[in-house]
């Protein structure tokens, strides 16, 4: 697909993503140190906010094999290594104060997620691997707790946490697939965890944040084919980053 080839070429990688957006936080942080003035001083008070958010990530899985795998009966095939890839998510968000350091905020979007798996194997001593992957739009929707810090001129800092749901919104169901692929859940439940930083500018909020995520449901479809039959379990992890404006 032509999206997975745009995403090779960009060449990202989570740990560079995360210094990158760590020296733009860091460098926001400066920046409003020399606001004299502050912007948006009622802006906290209201009760509910809107807004928009454009975010990139990083996804992969964890693999856990079943008995199967551990007992040898996959005599050529040695380790399942699961490869991050990244993507794209869009969504909107509603925001609702509960006190006056901590709301309650909800961010549906549409999201391009990636998982790939590169199966290794010998075959007459000569280490060969192939991929088994699944590529799809997931409609998400974060329930998430922001804990917020006091204002500082127009700098605030803020730490979230809650759920994700998402449902795949693109291609065929698992079970409608003949061919041998990966097949993957078109539900996912995972846990999230993240931090970010409140700007303040004259006529909007711009927020950077970085979130974690871990999955906690089974992604992996009951249906077995060549690629699921060494494997038990496969957990969603991402890592990421996102732009909010309200």
């Amino acid at each position: 697909m032509q999206t997975a080839n745009f995403r090779n070429k960009l060449n990202l990688h989570g740990d560079k993503v995360i210094l990158f957006v760590l020296g733009l936080l860091f460098s926001f942080q400066a920046s409003a140190q020399y606001y004299e003035k502050e912007n948006l001083p009622n802006y906290d008070e209201q009760l509910i906010h809107y807004g928009f958010y454009l975010g990139g990530h990083t996804a992969n899985m964890k693999v856990r094999y079943n008995e199967a795998f551990l007992t040898n009966e996959f005599d050529s095939l040695h380790s399942i290594i699961p490869q991050s890839t990244p993507g794209f998510t869009v969504g909107f968000i509603f925001n609702l104060r509960i006190a006056q350091y901590l709301d309650f905020r909800t961010m549906p979007g549409v999201g391009l997620y990636q998982y790939t798996l590169n199966y290794n194997t010998y075959d007459q001593a000569e280490e060969i691997t192939y991929q088994g992957k699944k590529e799809a739009f997931y409609a998400e929707l974060p329930l998430l707790l922001k804990y917020k810090s006091q204002r500082r001129k127009n700098f605030r800092a803020y730490m979230v946490g809650g759920v994700k749901p998402s449902f795949e919104v693109s291609g065929k169901r698992p079970s409608e697939i003949n061919e041998d692929v990966l097949l993957i859940n078109t539900f996912n439940l995972a846990l999230e965890v993240g931090f970010g930083i409140d700007i303040y500018y004259e006529l909007f909020k711009f927020s950077p944040e970085i979130r974690f995520s871990r999955g906690v449901t089974n992604a992996l479809f009951d249906r077995q084919n060549s690629y699921s039959s060494p494997i038990n379990e496969l957990v969603t992890n991402s890592v990421s980053i996102y732009f909010q404006f309200q």
